[in-house]
C-alpha cells in the first residue's frame, strides 16, 4: 500500500511539473510572430488549391469553402475555422488592414509586426477578445486570414496563417 502512495505521488508531481512547462499566451504569441516573419521573408508555398478565382497553398488536413462572395472564403481545420478575405484591388503594398487594425479604439492588440520586402507589406497580430480568447491576424497586402484562438497552439497557427497568407493569388478572370 505504502508504495502506491509513492507512484501517486510521483505521478502528480509529473504532471504539475508537465502542465507548468506549457508556454505563456504571450511567449507564443512572440514565438509565432517570430514564425510568421520567417514565412513571410521566404518563397511563397506552392498552390495547391483553387476555389474561385484565387489559388492558394492549404496546409494538409485544411479545407476550404466559398463564403458570401467572391472575396470571403472559409479555411477549415478540424475544429478550427478561418476566414480568409481576398481584396485583388488592394496592391501587395497596401496597409490597409494594418491601419484599421492600429485605429480601432476597441482592439487590444496583446503583440504585432510588421514585415517589409521587396515592395510587399505585411503584418501578424494577437488581438485580446472578451473570455480569454484571441483574435489572430496575418495580412499580406489585400490579403488577410483571422481566426479565433483560446490561447493554443498560438505560434503553429500564425505560422500555418502566414503560409496561407504569402501564397494567395488572384486569377485574371478575364484570360
Amino acid at each position: 500500500m505504502n508504495r502506491t502512495w509513492i507512484h501517486a505521488l510521483l505521478l502528480t508531481g509529473v504532471i504539475l511539473v508537465l502542465a507548468g512547462c506549457g508556454l505563456t499566451v504571450e511567449e507564443q504569441a512572440t514565438s509565432g510572430i517570430s514564425k510568421a516573419q520567417t514565412v513571410f521573408s521566404s518563397e511563397p508555398a506552392v498552390s495547391n488549391k483553387s476555389i474561385g478565382n484565387i489559388q492558394l497553398y492549404l496546409p494538409k488536413g485544411y479545407g476550404m469553402e466559398k463564403g458570401i462572395d467572391k472575396s470571403n472564403y472559409t479555411l477549415i481545420d478540424g475544429k478550427d475555422s478561418y476566414i480568409l478575405f481576398v481584396n485583388p484591388n488592394e496592391t501587395m503594398e497596401s496597409r490597409l488592414h494594418y491601419t484599421i487594425l492600429k485605429e480601432d479604439p476597441s482592439s487590444e492588440v496583446l503583440q504585432e509586426k510588421t514585415y517589409e520586402a521587396d515592395d510587399i507589406f505585411g503584418f501578424s497580430a494577437i488581438v485580446r477578445q472578451p473570455e480569454e480568447k484571441y483574435q489572430l491576424v496575418v495580412n499580406v497586402g489585400g490579403v488577410k486570414l483571422t481566426t479565433i484562438s483560446e490561447g493554443k497552439k498560438i505560434d503553429e497557427k500564425l505560422q500555418q496563417m502566414m503560409k496561407v497568407v504569402k501564397s494567395v493569388r488572384v486569377i485574371d478572370e478575364q484570360k
